[in-house]
């Protein structure tokens, strides 16, 4: 009898094993370590009335019965179950689910925390650049890229022209300068002289100059010194670089604590930096410290003068020497600084720089200002520069257009494609033989506006070549006196390019067509391609860079010259001068009123400089003849 509340037990155990094991771990599911305020099944530490949603003291809206807490109460051991609330289901599940929901809502609600707050998105702060920028185009790659667009006659617009430009920094240079306040006087920017960089405060600019220009004036020389001598407990620590400054108790830590901050910290303020700064009792960076201390600098003056000393041996003395002998070489003033594109990021970390680097991303989006930049300096080039359609957008095109009236006579199969093309506008060049004359040709995609590295240096060769031969004409000038025939040469050479521009310009005059094509088709072909040549080189027909083509319709014939009714003699003795003046007049009546017409009939022309009236057919005429003979023959 005795032996049978022993063995109780151990039964008790047996069974509790299979219990044990057979746990199930999604019960772990429901446990949530967030907030309490971001459980919505949590009691609040306050008092709320939810009278107005409906709900008693239980809560808002809440399911499941009554009582002080309005909802189940959990317990977050391991297996605990809710002893009241919702109604279970098999193996308590459906609690599992009500649980996970929560906590997938209180997940989500933490995670729009952490992307800005209450499921706000978080964008980039808008940075308001605090001084005035400017992009121009940088001379040999300007020089390249009048060379791409004179090679081909196709019209491209001027902001993808822009865009070219600035898909580089070595092919822009930026241009600072303060922004003007109203009643103050006209600020000014600081720059290094060596490297040209600006810098809001003449301390940074010579800052600069100390920690990357150095041997423009020394001879820099490493030598061997005495370490220094004395108790050193401790040494600091750059925690941005992580480089050693010295013990606070050697007698020169203020002069590396500056030296430091001005060559190697940047955009940040003294005390924010030495608020940075750690110590370290370890013996190994004491006396790794005082192992670098063992090498030091000489540092001996170029372009040496009597009064002046030959050589230093510590940056305090360097800097003092370049304030007092070499300041207009270190540093300099100036209401706008000029530096290249490719040297922002050389620049230090600070305003200046975020506002030229804010500068260039918005103008990659949208280059206004760079466009209107390179507008005039394209016409000057002789580069036909118009605008077209109602929102303006501007095109450039190394042909100048030319526009045809009732007068002008083409020969009968560039009559017959001038009026196809403009009975089809924006038509692909590609797809004209089959929708003109029947040949399928294979579909072939214009060449995209693009400038190659090897374009830049060609043209960078080219005119430093330039610049030799204009230098040895210029001496010979000066050895020779009273000759100055070289300037009017100088101005005709951008009308020679200009002029010959459309002989050597491309167009889109190649079709492959896709199957074998008899003797009377492939003439046929020849044909319509080199009549398409024609009329773009020309300025007749307008090739966009994406390959659609346009051709303007005819401009009106201007109205006759109305016939003025015969004065009534009088007595009075005619003045000759008077009646030349009224002549003038009304033939430049005539001359407004025609022009007006052509620009109402085509908005996008450029209006062309008043001429005398004629009768006879117009000067247009006579110049499409000429070419017009070459293709009958």
């Amino acid at each position: 009898m005795a032996e049978k509340p022993a063995d109780k037990p151990s039964e008790t155990l047996k069974t509790a094993k299979p219990a044990k094991q057979a746990l199930d771990l999604n019960a772990l599911s429901g446990l949530d370590f967030g907030p309490n305020w971001a459980d919505e099944n949590a009691k609040s530490g306050r008092p709320k009335n939810y009278d107005s949603f409906g709900g008693g003291k239980g809560g808002k809206g809440r399911r499941g019965g009554g009582g002080s807490g309005g909802g189940a109460s959990r317990d977050r051991r391991l297996g605990g179950r809710p002893s009241s609330g919702h109604s279970t289901g098999r193996d308590g599940q459906s609690d599992r689910r009500g649980q996970d929901a929560s906590r997938r809502r209180s997940e989500g609600r933490r995670d729009n925390r952490g992307e800005g707050g209450r499921g706000r998105s978080t964008a980039p702060a808008y940075f308001e650049p605090t001084i005035k920028v400017d992009l121009y185009p940088q001379d040999e790659a300007f020089e390249a890229l009048i060379n791409r667009l004179r090679s081909s006659a196709r019209t491209y617009q001027l902001f993808d022209i822009a865009q070219l430009l600035l898909e580089k920094p070595e092919r822009y240079i930026v241009v600072v300068s303060p922004k003007p306040i109203k009643g103050d006087q006209p600020a000014q920017l600081y720059f290094s002289v060596p490297g040209h960089l600006p810098f809001e405060t003449e301390e940074a600019a010579i800052n600069h100059v100390m920690a990357n220009h150095l041997a423009q004036f020394f001879e820099i020389e490493e030598i061997e010194v005495e370490p220094p001598k004395g108790n050193f407990q401790m040494v600091n620590r750059c925690t941005i670089t992580s480089e050693l400054l010295g013990p606070p108790n050697y007698h020169r830590y203020q002069e590396f604590l500056q030296l430091h901050y001005a060559a190697r910290i940047t955009g940040m303020s003294f005390e924010q930096f030495a608020a940075r700064v750690e110590s370290s009792k370890e013996q190994e960076d004491i006396d790794a410290w005082l192992e670098s201390m063992k090498k030091g600098a000489r540092y001996t003056v170029k372009d040496h003068q009597e009064d002046e000393s030959e050589s230093l041996e510590t940056l305090e003395a360097v800097r003092h020497f370049l304030l007092q002998h070499r300041k207009d070489k270190v540093v300099g003033t100036g209401e706008s600084i000029r530096f290249a594109g490719r040297d922002i990021e050389r620049l230090p970390k600070g305003d200046i720089r975020r506002s030229v680097e804010a500068y260039v991303e918005s103008q990659k989006h949208f280059p206004l200002d760079s466009a209107n930049n390179i507008r005039g300096r394209l016409r000057r080039h002789k580069f036909a520069v118009y605008k077209k359609g109602s929102k303006g957008v501007s095109f450039v095109c190394a042909v100048k257009r030319k526009f045809r009236d009732s007068k002008t006579v083409f020969t009968e199969s560039i009559g017959d494609l001038i009026d196809f093309i403009e009975k089809h506008p924006d038509l692909p060049a590609s797809k004209l033989p089959n929708e003109y004359v029947g040949i399928d040709t294979e579909k072939q995609k214009p060449e995209a506006l693009k400038m190659t590295e090897a374009e830049v240096e060609a043209a960078a060769k080219a005119k430093a070549e330039a610049a030799e031969v204009e230098a040895k004409a210029a001496a010979e000038v000066d050895s020779t006196v009273g000759e100055t025939v070289e300037a009017p040469e100088k101005a005709s050479e951008l009308d020679e390019a200009a002029a010959t521009i459309a002989k050597e310009a491309t167009a889109s005059t190649e079709a492959q067509p896709k199957v074998e094509l008899s003797e009377g088709d492939q003439k046929k072909l020849r044909q319509l391609m080199l009549d398409l040549r024609w009329l773009i080189t020309e300025g007749y027909v307008t090739e966009y860079g994406d390959g659609r083509l346009f051709a303007p319709p005819p401009m009106p014939d201007a109205k006759p010259k109305e016939t003025k009714a015969p004065k009534v003699e009088s007595g009075l003795e005619s003045d000759p001068d008077a009646e030349a003046k009224e002549e003038v007049a009304a033939e430049t009546e005539v001359v407004e009123e025609e022009e007006s017409l052509k620009v109402q009939a085509n908005p996008e022309t450029v209006v062309p400089e008043a001429k005398e009236p004629e009768l006879e057919a117009p000067a247009i005429e006579a110049e499409t003849e000429e070419p017009a003979e070459e293709k009958k023959s």
